[in-house]
């Protein structure tokens, strides 16, 4: 199969709207494929400056690109054909603006390169900032949640995938399964493992990225994470990886937060105030369950998703705003990198999404996070 290159326009600082179109994109050629006409949307380009997002699509011809454009409800500008593997947007980025300044070599061969390395020591010096142990409790009910669905049984061999402070961890080793957590954030697994060391439960931590698990082929009858793989660098990936280190017959189960839910919102908050590093995902594209089975792929069946909701309470929506950008990795980075005035920009905009999300006729606030679990089975 060719791969195209599709221009679309975006109004200038409009993050979240060339968000939407990737995701939408996305979901068009996931439905094509479903009903036999292959076409796959690799990545998304956001150049602010140009007002310009780019989709990297992968399809046996134009036509079927431009299918799933107007499948997508989306007008675009061109399409080109392009040559090039999975897309690193700094790399495309520049690409894609010199041919818009040289529209006599648009249609011609474009060849770009990826390394994803550069982009996972930027989010992991992210997920290290702050202080995440303070607010990680959000997300028990979520890690519970996940590993009650999932049946784990005494004795059962589980990997909890990003584990963060080790929720999914500690929980399924109190059920009596052989546990190993991993994550690339050395200050989080020293929590974890001094939680595991309190309740006298016996995990292995180690410290790895999540594209590059240091297991066996098939080791682990379960393989979670909740709210984490979302955040690895490199998708397609980290989601092989997730089915290659499954036995057959295993399951796979996912937590994410969806786009359209409250962290979709804060992480969009985010995204219109600082751009994305060069090569980011949306990570709440995990909340899409048609994304989830196309990035799994071929190696999985059965997969299916349920949709769910924690409830977080806070005295006031200046007090969630505030914690946040205290102690949260994507917040507090963000924040660090702008002025006063932009900080108090994004300050507001948290706080308009607390107050558009309370469900509270009382005193404080009280919003539904929504998640989405995906659920799979190792062929």
């Amino acid at each position: 199969m060719a791969e195209y290159l599709v221009e679309l326009y975006v109004a200038q600082g409009d993050h979240l709207a060339a968000q939407q179109h990737a995701e939408s994109a996305e979901r068009a050629g996931v439905e094509l494929t479903r009903e036999g006409r292959p076409v796959r949307c690799l990545s998304s380009i956001y150049v602010s400056e140009d007002e310009t997002c780019f989709l990297l699509y992968e399809a046996d011809s134009a036509d079927l690109v431009e299918e799933a454009i107007q499948r997508a409800g989306l007008r675009h500008d061109h399409i080109s054909e392009a040559t090039s593997s999975p897309l690193l947007v700094a790399a495309a980025s520049a690409a894609a603006h010199h041919l818009m300044k040289h529209p006599s070599k648009r249609g011609t061969t474009m060849t770009v390169t990826t390394d994803y390395s550069e982009l996972r020591d930027k989010q992991q010096k992210v997920w290290s900032s702050g202080d995440y142990n303070r607010i990680a409790h959000i997300t028990v009910p979520v890690s519970e949640h996940l590993v009650d669905q999932a049946g784990v049984m005494p004795g059962n061999y589980v990997l909890d995938v990003a584990t963060g402070t080790g929720h999914v961890a500690l929980a399924a080793a109190r059920r009596g399964a052989v546990v190993h957590g991993m994550d690339y954030v050395p200050e989080l697994l020293d929590i974890a493992t001094r939680r595991a060391a309190a309740e006298d439960l016996d995990i292995e931590f180690v410290e790895a990225d999540a594209e590059s698990l240091p297991y066996g082929d098939g080791s682990f009858d379960h393989v979670f994470s909740a709210i984490g793989v979302m955040f690895a660098a490199d998708h397609a990936k980290a989601a092989s990886e997730l089915v290659r280190v499954t036995r057959q017959g295993g399951k796979i189960s996912i937590a994410s937060w969806t786009p359209e839910g409250f962290v979709g919102g804060m992480l969009a908050a985010v995204g219109r105030h600082v751009s994305p590093p060069p090569g980011a995902q949306p990570a709440t594209r995990w909340g899409s369950e048609a994304v989830v089975a196309e990035l799994l792929g071929e190696g999985v069946e059965d997969v299916s998703s349920v949709t769910a909701s924690v409830r977080q309470n806070f005295r006031s929506p200046e007090e969630f705003a505030d914690l946040f950008l205290t102690y949260y990795g994507p917040t507090y980075s963000a924040a660090n990198r702008l002025d006063e005035e932009g900080r108090a920009a994004l300050r507001a905009d948290l706080v308009a999404l607390a107050k558009a999300f309370d469900q509270n006729t009382g005193e404080g606030i009280e919003c539904n996070w929504e998640y989405r679990i995906v659920t799979a089975t190792k062929r």
